[in-house]
C-alpha cells in the first residue's frame, strides 16, 4: 500500500477542473514541505549508525568433519568469538562459542534439542517479499538458520490487509484498501485519516512492534533509512524481554521493493539474515523466528494507467457518484496492479476495460459465480460446499484447461465438474493464476464488507491508483495487487521446525494452525493495544 502524507483528495478535488487543479497543487505544496520537514526528522531519529552488530560476513569458513563450519568476530577484537555449523542439507544446527579466542568453539549448543516452548518466538512480517526472492537467496547459502521456505498464497487481489487479517485472524476489512464505495451512501469512504488510524488493520493489535503510520508514506521517499529505524526499534522492543511472542511488521520492506525493485528486496534479505544471526548469537538459541510475508511484488517498473481519462475518452461519466446508466466511480488508492470499480453497467465497463492495453483480465461477481473475462474469452467460477467449478463457455481465460484435464484423468472432478477446494489449491499452486478459483470466489464474497462491481487485474508494466500517490511515486520499480504468479506468493519459513512437505503451499488463513502447531501456542499473540 501507499499511503499519500497528507489529505484525502475530496470529491470536489476528484471532479477535476482548475479550482482543483489550483487546490492539488497547493496541496502538494504543502505535501512537500512536509515530507521534507519529516526526512529531516527521521535522519535526526535514524541517525548513523547501523542498528545490526552481527558481522555481514565470516572472519573464515570451511568444511571440517563436524560440517561446514563458518567464523565470526561478534566483539571486534579480530579473533572468532562465535561459530555456526551446518548439517548435510545445509543448514545451521550448532553453534559455538569461544570466550577465550580459541581459533575453535570451546562451548557448543545444538539449536534442535532446544524445545519451542523454552524459547521465545520472533515473527517478522515482510511486506512485499515473494517467494523467488527468497528461494534465490537462500541459494546461495543464506537465511540458513531456517527450514526450507514454502509458498504462501496471497489473496486476491494482493493486498496487505486482506492477507494479513486471514492471518491473524482478525475483522473482516472494509473494502480491499481503507478506500472503498460504499453502495448505501453512493459514495467513496475512506481515506488517510482512516489509514492512519489504522481502521483497515484489526491484526496490528497483536503485534509488539510496527512503526508509527506516519512512516508508511516516508518509506516509499526514504525507504532505507525507514527500514534502518524499524530495525533498531524492533531490537529495543525485543530486549525489553516483556513478552514471549514477539511479532513485529515492517512496512520499510514494501518501500524497498516499490522504489529499488530486486535490489530492494535483496537488501531486506540480507539485513534479515544478519538479524535473525544475531537474535540466536546473543540468546544462546533460545529464540525461534518464523519470518513470512503478506504478498509478492511484480518486480517489473510500471506506468500509471490515468482510468478516469480512459474511460472519459471511451464516453463514460466519471463521477463521485452513480445516477446515470453510464456512470463509472473509480476506486483508487495505492499504486497497485489492480484497478476496481463501481458502476451500474457492469457488462459495458468489462467491454471497455478490456480494450485498453494494460488490462490482463476482468473479473465481476454474478447471483452466483463469480466471472472472469479477457478479450473474446469467458469463465465462471461457481462453488458448491467446499468445491468449485471452472466453467468456460467461451475461451479459457485462465488457462486452466490442461489443470482440468489432468483433474479429470485422475479422477478428481465430480459428475458435474466439481473438484475440492484442496485440489484446486495444490494444482495450481505454481500455475500462473495461483489458487484462482478460490481467491477469484472470497474477492466478491466475504473478504471484504464493500466490495467493487469489477475489478481490472492488470499486466507487467501497468499500476493505477490516486494521482496524488502518482506525484509522490513518479518512479515505480515494482508494485503487487494483480491476480499473477509474482505478485500473488508470499513465502513463510522458520527456525522452530520443518513447515511442509517439498512443493506444498499453504494460504495466509493457514497460517494460525501451522503457528500453533510450531509453537504449541495459541496464535495469534494476546493483544496488548498498540504495538511499540
Amino acid at each position: 500500500m501507499v499511503p499519500s502524507a497528507g489529505k484525502t483528495e475530496t470529491p470536489r478535488d476528484r471532479r477535476g477542473g482548475a479550482g482543483a487543479r489550483a487546490a492539488g497543487w497547493l496541496t502538494r505544496r504543502r505535501l512537500a514541505v512536509m515530507a521534507g520537514a519529516l526526512a529531516v526528522a527521521v535522519i535526526i531519529v535514524v541517525g548513523c549508525a547501523y542498528p545490526l552488530q552481527f558481522p555481514p560476513a565470516p572472519l573464515l569458513a570451511r568444511e571440517t568433519a563436524a560440517g561446514f563450519v563458518r567464523a565470526y568476530d561478534t566483539n571486534a577484537d579480530r579473533r572468532a568469538d562465535y561459530f555456526t555449523i551446518q548439517d548435510a542439507s545445509g543448514r545451521i544446527v550448532r553453534i559455538g562459542y569461544s570466550a577465550t579466542g580459541a581459533p575453535s568453539p570451546t562451548d557448543f549448543v545444538n539449536l534442535d534439542e532446544i524445545p519451542a516452548a523454552n524459547c521465545r518466538h520472533v515473527v517478522l512480517i515482510l511486506d512485499g517479499i515473494g517467494y523467488d526472492a527468497v528461494e534465490a537467496f537462500r541459494q546461495e547459502g543464506r537465511l540458513r538458520l531456517f527450514h526450507a521456505p514454502a509458498r504462501l498464497i496471497s489473496t486476491f487481489p494482493s493486498m496487505t490487509d486482506l492477507a494479513l487479517t486471514d492471518a491473524f485472524r482478525g475483522v473482516t476489512c472494509v473494502g480491499y484498501e481503507v478506500v472503498y464505495f460504499d453502495r448505501a451512501t453512493n459514495a467513496v469512504v475512506g481515506g488517510d485519516a482512516d489509514y492512519m488510524g489504522l481502521k483497515n488493520e484489526s491484526w496490528v493489535g497483536n503485534l509488539a512492534y510496527r512503526a508509527g503510520t506516519l512512516m508508511d508514506p516516508l518509506s516509499y521517499l526514504y525507504p532505507d533509512a525507514i527500514f534502518e529505524k524499524e530495525l533498531g526499534d524492533f531490537k529495543k522492543v525485543f530486549d525489553r524481554r516483556d513478552r514471549t511472542d514477539v511479532a513485529a511488521y515492517f512496512v520499510g520492506t514494501a518501500g524497498l521493493a516499490t522504489r529499488q525493485g530486486a535490489e530492494g528486496q535483496r537488501k531486506v534479505l540480507e539485513a534479515v539474515d544478519r538479524l535473525v544471526e544475531e537474535l540466536v548469537q546473543k540468546t544462546r538459541g533460545l529464540v525461534k523466528v518464523t519470518a513470512f510475508s503478506d504478498h509478492g511484488h511484480m518486480l517489473v517498473r510500471c506506468d500509471r494507467v490515468d482510468f478516469r481519462k480512459y474511460l472519459q475518452d471511451a464516453g463514460w461519466r466519471v463521477a463521485d457518484r452513480l445516477e446515470k446508466p453510464r456512470d463509472v466511480v473509480p476506486v483508487e488508492y495505492g499504486i497497485l496492479t489492480y484497478a476496481s470499480f463501481a458502476t451500474h453497467d457492469r457488462a459495458d465497463l468489462v467491454a471497455t476495460l478490456l480494450q485498453h492495453p494494460g488490462v490482463d483480465l476482468v473479473v465481476y461477481g454474478e447471483p452466483e459465480a463469480v466471472a472472469v473475462e479477457k478479450p473474446g474469452a469467458k469463465a465462471l467460477v461457481e462453488r458448491r460446499g467446499g468445491r468449485y467449478r471452472y466453467r468456460a463457455p467461451a475461451g479459457d481465460p485462465l488457462g486452466l484447461a490442461p489443470v482440468l484435464e489432468k483433474m479429470r484423468a485422475d479422477g478428481l472432478l465430480d459428475a458435474d465438474g466439481f473438484a475440492a477446494d484442496a485440489d484446486w489449491f495444490d494444482r495450481t499452486l505454481t500455475h500462473t493464476y495461483p489458487d484462482a478459483p478460490d481467491r477469484l470466489w472470497r474477492a466478491f464474497n466475504g473478504l471484504a464488507e464493500h466490495v467493487p462491481d469489477v475489478v481490472a487485474s492488470l499486466k507487467d508494466g501497468y499500476c493505477a491508483g490516486s494521482s496524488s500517490r502518482a506525484f509522490w511515486l513518479p518512479y515505480v520499480a515494482s508494485t503487487h495487487g494483480d491476480l499473477e504468479r509474482k505478485s500473488s506468493t508470499a513465502f513463510i519459513m522458520s527456525t522452530a521446525g520443518p513447515l511442509l512437505e517439498p512443493g506444498r503451499g499453504l494460504r495466509h488463513r493457514d497460517v494460525p494452525a501451522l503457528m500453533e502447531r510450531l509453537t504449541r501456542r495459541p496464535w495469534p499473540p494476546p493483544a496488548e493495544g498498540k504495538p511499540k
